[in-house]
């Protein structure tokens, strides 16, 4: 399921798509798979924190800007968010060296944290999955996706 997921919005990422279609996409699809009673645990869990970090995303840009939010705004941000997750499940499924994961963790848990994008106070709900011990995504939802994914791989060097 997984993969199918992955292999999907690559796909969607490769074609040529129009506004505000990648938010969309991100959205949709993980509402469908919370929706799917057949779904792994693994699954789930990863687009639960999707899926409330793009509604957190669109809400706190319509706040912010008085209404109107930018579409393409939105879909990098949104692809950003997908590659990030992406990028640290696949190195984490790659190690299999315990400590290593845990710096792999504490590095994109880092990238998530210091890259905050609109400075919410209401720490509670940002950091819900950060703080959640069971969460397979520990970070902040009020994050700047585009520079917390650079940070991830500046880090890395």
């Amino acid at each position: 399921m997984k993969l199918i997921v992955t292999l999907l919005f690559a796909f969607v990422m490769s074609t040529g798509v129009s506004a505000q279609e990648v938010f969309n996409q991100v959205v949709n699809t993980n509402k469908l798979i919370i929706e799917d009673p057949r779904v792994d645990a693994l699954s789930l869990n990863i687009a639960q924190f999707k899926f409330t970090s793009m509604q957190y995303l669109c809400n706190m840009a319509i706040k912010v800007n008085g209404g109107g939010v930018d579409a393409s705004f939105l879909d990098r941000q949104a692809y950003a968010m997908n590659q990030f997750i992406t990028n640290y499940l696949g190195e984490l499924m790659q190690e299999k060296n315990t400590e290593k994961q845990t710096k792999i963790m504490k590095r994109y848990w880092q990238a998530s944290a210091k890259n905050p994008l609109f400075g919410d106070k209401d720490t509670k709900t940002t950091r819900a999955f950060a703080t959640d011990a069971n969460s397979l995504t520990p970070f902040s939802i009020d994050t700047n996706w585009e520079l917390a994914l650079k940070a991830s791989k500046e880090i890395k060097k």
